[in-house]
């Protein structure tokens, strides 16, 4: 045997430590990526199933011939609701608004 022989023997001992520590590490983080697509795939279902669940269980309501909004019914008074305004703004120094910049 040669002199390097003990060298050889411990540069492999380490060297199969270190194998034996990556492959922990690339399974440890295989598992941790499996875990999380399956959680994220879990999260979308139950969400679904939720929004199934509760579009089945509280159902919207239609309005029974409903007026428009600010149209008058058939005593004259307005329903409530977004209506027209009465006339156009009107600017305080008679012409349409103009943006001044630089002023402080």
């Amino acid at each position: 045997m040669s002199k390097d022989a003990p060298y050889n023997l411990s540069f492999m001992a380490r060297q199969s430590q270190l194998d034996s520590a990556r492959l922990r590490r690339d399974l440890g983080l295989a598992r941790a990526r499996r875990f999380t697509v399956y959680a994220a795939i879990g999260a979308t279902g139950f969400t679904g199933v939720l929004a199934l669940v509760a579009a089945t269980s509280f159902p919207g309501r239609t309005p029974a011939a409903a007026p428009q909004a600010g149209s008058t019914d058939n005593t004259g008074n307005a329903s409530p609701g977004l209506a027209a305004p009465i006339q156009q703004p009107q600017y305080g120094y008679g012409g349409a608004p103009v943006a001044i910049s630089g002023g402080s």
